[in-house]
């Protein structure tokens, strides 16, 4: 903690690092010791408690001042990034739903990090998916939509008609539209 910019905060920086000490060490030695674990317990109430008095007595000087939050000694939270639009969905298979006459589509899995996320965000599940359905993938006016807003894992439809069925998908989140799935070809089994 930068003494200029913290002259007196309201619980000592020693006082802290001794509490925390005695949890951690208190947290090594807990398992199967019911006795130590009430001690960790207490301990780790002592330390939150000390942690919220100096949150209230550094908030008021950092004003949200990233540099100033780190002169503190706390972490500043990571700043979230801007979506990016959804990355274009690739269908794996298409089989038929547990109920008779719907189709759930399964998606190729992507690494969270190519998600359409940049850096650090809270918005898993941030891209709601969207099933279309044609007999004539070539023709744009032809793809109708069978399923709206629905999540990668829930791709369950119905509409599909004897023969050849193109199905494709695309995913809409906060920062815009994906490119639909290169159309998938299914025979459905009616």
């Amino acid at each position: 903690m930068n003494t200029n910019l913290f002259p007196s905060p309201t619980v000592a920086l020693s006082t802290f690092e001794a509490a925390n000490t005695k949890l951690t060490n208190l947290i090594s030695q807990a398992k199967g010791n019911s006795n130590i674990i009430n001690q960790r317990n207490e301990q780790a109430e002592t330390v939150h408690d000390y942690m919220l008095q100096l949150l209230d007595y550094v908030n008021p000087i950092c004003g949200h001042d990233i540099t100033k939050i780190g002169l503190s000694g706390f972490d500043a939270s990571h700043e979230p990034q801007p979506n990016e639009p959804p990355k274009q969905a690739v269908i794996n298979r298409v089989t038929e739903g547990k109920l008779a006459g719907t189709y759930k589509i399964f998606l190729k899995r992507t690494n969270r990090k190519n998600l359409g996320v940049s850096g650090k965000s809270h918005s898993k599940g941030d891209n709601r998916y969207y099933v279309q359905i044609s007999t004539e993938p070539t023709n744009e006016a032809s793809w109708t939509t069978v399923l709206e807003g629905a999540a990668s894992t829930k791709l369950v439809f119905k509409g599909l008609v004897p023969g050849k069925n193109y199905i494709r998908v695309y995913a809409i989140n906060s920062a815009g539209k994906g490119q639909p799935s290169v159309p998938y070809m299914f025979i459905p089994q009616l």
